[in-house]
């Protein structure tokens, strides 16, 4: 039998997961949130991302009441949550954030920068060989239309002539 010092040892670690698990659940929403900052996508798939979070919150909720209090649900576990998620979300969320994101941007821009630098040699070749190969391709069509314009020539004349006979 658990004595009275034991069973709140047990509830305050309950409480102390409970908030924890708050704060986790909105530093991976900021994860969403950072990403929707360094790609812009439409409303359809905003929605699609949130129901796909909520239902992740759900089952890890559920797992966690499931694991430290054997599936139930009590309030003070909820309000532990609650709280982890609303003191994270005030005090730490926006500025998580806002310089992760504008780092992230950075380093992105480094990446595309230091990308755009290597490969201009193979892409001042590629252009080149697209130059070369567009006015070989016009030569090709000029070629053909005054082949095409023999063709039909020799084709009349051949015609002119079966018809004399």
């Amino acid at each position: 039998m658990m004595t009275v010092s034991e069973n709140i040892f047990h509830e305050l670690d309950f409480f102390a997961v409970s908030f924890a698990l708050g704060i986790l659940l909105v530093l991976v929403y900021d994860c969403l949130r950072i990403f929707r900052r360094l790609v812009r996508h439409g409303v359809v798939w905003i929605s699609l991302e949130d129901l796909c979070y909520w239902i992740f919150t759900a089952f890890v909720v559920f797992a966690m009441l499931y694991q430290k209090n054997d599936g139930l649900i009590r309030g003070f576990s909820i309000g532990g949550i609650l709280l982890g998620m609303l003191l994270y979300n005030h005090l730490i969320s926006r500025y998580t954030v806002k310089y992760i994101a504008r780092a992230l941007k950075k380093v992105i821009r480094l990446i595309h920068k230091t990308w755009r630098i290597l490969t201009a040699p193979f892409r001042k070749a590629a252009s080149k060989a697209s130059n070369k190969c567009s006015i070989f391709a016009g030569k090709i069509r000029k070629f053909k239309k005054n082949f095409n314009k023999r063709l039909k020539r020799a084709g009349k004349l051949i015609r002119i002539g079966i018809s004399k006979k």
